[in-house]
C-alpha cells in the first residue's frame, strides 16, 4: 500500500469555519492565560484552549479522506472533549469563590474518569468501547466523506459524566447570577448563555437533530460561544471586574452577613456572622432562620419602647408579655428568630454580667427583574458605641446638673451682691439728700464717684450673669426682621441719640435666623458703642445689610474715634476695654457679649478701625436654620429677663450712666463696650 495514500484530503468549506472557530477560542485562551494572575483566568484559559483543540481537530478530521487519518484526528478531538467539562467546573469553582473545594484530592478525583477515557480512546482499536471502527461514507450528494460510526459504552459513560460536570458548573454560575450585584450579572449571564448554547448543540447532535446529522455541530457552535465570551471579556471586563472579590471580602468583613430565601432558609453567611451569633458553621446553611442555634439574647425592635442600652421597659410595648418579679413588673422582649421581615433593631447578648449589642438591619434581595428572592441581614457589633453613648449621656446629664447648679448659684450670688449695692446706693442717696448742704466741692465729687462706682458694679453683675446665660439654655430660633428690630432700637435709644445729636442711617436689612432677644442685644451693644465712642463731633452711624452665599452680612459703621490697632485683636475678650482705661468706662463686657451671641448663632463678628476716622463692625449670621440650631426650639424667658432684653426693652427708670468712653448711655444692663 502506498504510504502517501493515507494522507489524502478532501476540500470542504466546513474546515475553514472550524479552523476560524478554533483560532478564535485559541486567541481567547491566550488572553486569559496572560491574565492568569486574576482568579479564574487560568482555568478559563484551559477551557478555551480545550475548545480550540476540539474545533481544530474536528476540522482536520472531516478534511481527511482516509480511515486511518480520520481515526487519528478523531482521537485528538476526544482529548479536547474530555478536557472541556473538567476545565468548566474548575472555572466555575474559581469564579464563584469556591477555590477551597479545589484540592489535590478533588483534582485527582475529577480528572480520573477523563484520563481513563482518553486512554480508552487511543486504544479503541483493541476493544471498541469508545466507538465502532471508522467507516467513511459519501454524504451531501457524494461531495463529502464522513464516518457515521456508532459509539460504545465508554463513550456514553463519559458523556453522562461530562454533562454532569457541565451541569454542576452551570448551577454554580446560575447561583452567582442570582445573588451577585447588578454590575456582575451581565458577565455571568454571557458566560452561561455561551456555555448553554454549546451544550444544547452537542445534545442535539447526539439525539440526531440538526440540519446535517452526519456532522457534529458542537465545534461549529464555538463560533457563537467564542463571540459571546469575547463580549464578556472586552465589553464587560470579565478579567478586570470579577465577582470573586465579593465573597472574599464578605468573609473578611467585621460585619456579619446572613442571607435567607423567601422560605426563611439560610442560603449564605459569612464567618463574622457565625462568630458574632456564636453559631456552629455546620448548622447554618440550609437551616430555617428561626431555628438557628444562636447565643442567648434579647431582641429590641426599633419600634419598641425598650431602652436598648439597658433592655428595660420605658413604656408600654406592644406584642410583649409582662410578668411580676418580686412585685415589680418586667417586660420580656422577643428573640431575633421570631421577628418578621424587614428586621431593624438591636440584639442584646448576655455574657456573664456584661452585655454585647449587635445592631441588626435587613434588606430585600431581588433578581434582575426586581422579584424578591429573600433577605440579607447585617449584624454590627455596636457594644463599644453603646458604651460610649452611655458615657456621653451620663456626662451630659452631669453637665446639665452642673449647669443648673451654676445657674442657681449665679442667681443667688447675683441677688446677694445686688442687695448690698442697692443698700449702698440708697444710703448714698440719703446722704446726698440730707447732708448735701454741708458737703464741700470735694465731698460732692467723692459722692458722685461713689454713686458711679456703685452703679458700675451693679452693671457688671448684670453683665456677668447675662454673659453666663447666653448659651446656658435652650433658645427659640426663628426668623428675625433686622430692619424692624433696628427701628425699635432707635426708638429705645431715642434720648441718647438726641442727646448726642447723632444721625443713625438704617438701610434695607435682611431677615436672619436667630434668637430675637439675643440679636436685639447684639445690635443694641453695637449701636451703644458707636454712640459711646463718637468723640467730640456728632456721631454718624450707618447700618447696612446684604445676603451672601453663607447667609447674611450686616455692618455697623461709625465716624468715631476708632480703635488703636494694638488693641483691635483683643476687644472681644472678656473685661477688655481696649485703650479705654478711664474710670468712667463700662464693664468691658459689651463686645464679649456680642462675640458670644454671634457664636450661639454659628456666625462671626469682626471689625475694621482707623483711629480718628471710625470703626466698622461686620456681623455674619445665618439666614436659614442650620444643623446646630434647627433642633433648638425651647424658649427661656428666665434667661431673657436676666439679659434685660424682653420685648419691651425699656430703660430702667430712665436712669443713665456713662459707658466705656464716659457717655451717658448705658442702663443698669451696661450695654457699653
Amino acid at each position: 500500500m502506498d504510504p502517501w495514500a493515507v494522507w489524502q484530503w478532501q476540500y470542504t468549506p466546513y474546515t475553514l469555519v472550524l479552523l476560524g472557530s478554533g483560532a478564535l477560542m485559541a486567541a481567547i485562551s491566550l488572553f486569559a492565560w496572560r491574565n492568569r494572575d486574576v482568579t479564574g483566568a487560568s482555568s478559563f484559559a484551559v477551557l478555551a484552549g480545550a475548545t480550540a483543540l476540539w474545533s481544530a481537530a474536528y476540522a482536520l478530521q472531516i478534511a481527511t479522506a482516509t480511515p486511518e487519518l480520520t481515526a487519528f484526528w478523531a482521537n485528538v478531538n476526544h482529548v479536547g472533549v474530555a478536557m472541556v467539562p473538567v476545565a468548566w467546573v474548575y472555572f466555575a469553582l474559581q469564579f464563584t469563590a469556591r477555590e477551597r473545594w479545589i484540592t489535590k484530592r478533588s483534582v485527582f478525583a475529577l480528572s480520573l474518569v477523563p484520563a481513563v477515557y482518553v486512554g480508552l480512546v487511543w486504544t479503541n482499536g483493541f476493544h471498541f468501547l469508545v466507538r465502532d471502527p471508522i467507516d467513511l461514507q459519501p454524504v451531501a450528494d457524494g461531495t463529502l466523506l464522513v464516518s457515521q460510526h456508532g459509539f460504545g459504552p465508554a463513550f456514553w459513560f463519559h458523556a453522562a459524566y461530562g454533562y454532569g460536570l457541565m451541569l454542576v458548573g452551570f448551577l454554580l454560575l446560575a447561583h452567582l447570577l442570582i445573588w451577585s450585584p447588578r454590575v456582575y450579572r451581565r458577565q455571568v449571564a454571557l458566560l452561561l448563555f455561551g456555555a448553554l448554547f454549546a451544550i444544547l448543540t452537542n445534545v442535539a447532535f447526539h439525539l440526531g437533530f440538526g440540519p446535517a446529522p452526519y456532522l457534529d455541530l458542537t465545534p461549529f457552535s464555538f463560533v457563537i460561544t467564542g463571540t459571546i465570551f469575547f463580549v464578556a471579556i472586552y465589553r464587560y471586563r470579565l478579567f478586570d471586574l470579577t465577582p470573586i472579590a465579593r465573597p472574599l471580602v464578605l468573609d473578611t468583613l467585621h460585619e456579619g452577613i446572613i442571607v435567607v430565601d423567601m422560605d426563611r432558609r439560610v442560603v449564605d453567611s459569612n464567618r463574622s456572622a457565625e462568630g458574632l451569633l456564636e453559631i456552629d458553621p455546620r448548622l447554618v446553611i440550609g437551616h430555617q432562620f428561626e431555628r438557628l442555634p444562636m447565643a442567648q439574647h434579647t431582641f429590641v425592635d426599633d419600634d419598641s419602647d425598650i431602652d436598648p442600652l439597658t433592655a428595660q421597659s420605658v413604656g408600654t410595648v406592644a406584642d410583649e408579655t409582662t410578668r411580676e418579679t418580686d412585685g415589680v413588673s418586667e417586660t420580656r422582649t422577643t428573640t431575633l428568630g421570631s421577628q418578621s421581615f424587614p428586621i431593624e433593631g438591636v440584639m442584646i447578648l448576655q455574657e456573664g454580667n456584661e452585655h454585647r449589642y449587635l445592631e441588626v438591619t435587613s434588606r430585600v434581595v431581588a433578581d434582575v427583574g426586581g422579584k424578591a428572592l429573600g433577605w440579607s441581614l447585617t449584624f454590627r457589633d455596636v457594644t463599644e458605641t453603646r458604651r460610649l453613648q452611655a458615657e456621653i449621656e451620663a456626662t451630659l446629664e452631669q453637665l446639665r446638673r452642673s449647669n443648673d447648679e451654676l445657674d442657681s448659684f449665679a442667681s443667688v450670688v447675683s441677688h446677694d451682691l445686688r442687695e448690698p449695692l442697692r443698700t449702698t446706693e440708697r444710703y448714698l442717696s440719703m446722704l446726698e439728700e440730707t447732708h448735701a448742704h454741708a458737703l464741700e466741692r470735694d465731698g460732692e465729687e467723692l459722692l458722685e464717684v461713689a454713686h458711679r462706682n456703685t452703679r458700675r458694679a451693679q452693671a457688671m453683675i448684670d453683665d456677668l450673669l447675662a454673659y453666663s446665660r447666653i448659651d446656658g439654655g435652650n433658645h427659640s430660633f426663628d426668623a428675625v426682621d433686622c430692619e424692624a428690630l433696628l427701628e425699635e432700637l432707635c426708638t429705645t435709644l431715642q434720648f441718647e441719640i438726641e442727646d448726642r445729636d447723632a444721625t443713625v442711617d438704617v438701610g434695607t436689612l435682611p431677615t436672619v435666623y436667630g434668637v430675637e432677644h439675643l440679636v436685639r442685644r447684639l445690635f443694641q451693644n453695637l449701636l451703644t458703642n458707636a454712640l459711646e465712642y463718637a468723640g467730640d463731633e456728632p456721631p454718624e452711624i450707618t447700618v447696612r445689610g446684604e445676603h451672601t452665599d453663607d447667609g447674611v452680612r450686616i455692618t455697623v459703621s461709625d465716624t468715631g474715634i476708632g480703635i488703636d490697632p494694638a488693641h483691635a485683636d483683643h476687644v472681644f475678650e472678656l473685661f477688655n476695654r481696649g485703650d479705654r482705661t478711664d474710670t468712667d468706662g463700662g464693664t468691658g463686657m459689651g463686645l464679649a457679649i456680642c462675640q458670644k451671641i454671634v457664636s450661639v448663632h454659628d456666625g462671626s463678628i469682626s471689625l475694621e478701625s482707623t483711629p480718628g476716622v471710625g470703626t466698622t463692625f461686620t456681623v455674619a449670621l445665618p439666614s436659614e436654620p442650620s444643623t446646630e440650631t434647627a433642633s433648638v426650639s425651647t424658649r427661656n424667658p428666665h434667661a431673657e429677663r436676666e439679659l434685660g432684653l424682653e420685648d419691651e426693652t425699656l430703660l430702667e427708670d430712665n436712669t443713665v450712666t456713662k459707658g466705656d468712653a464716659g457717655g451717658e448711655m448705658a442702663t443698669d444692663n451696661s450695654i457699653g463696650r
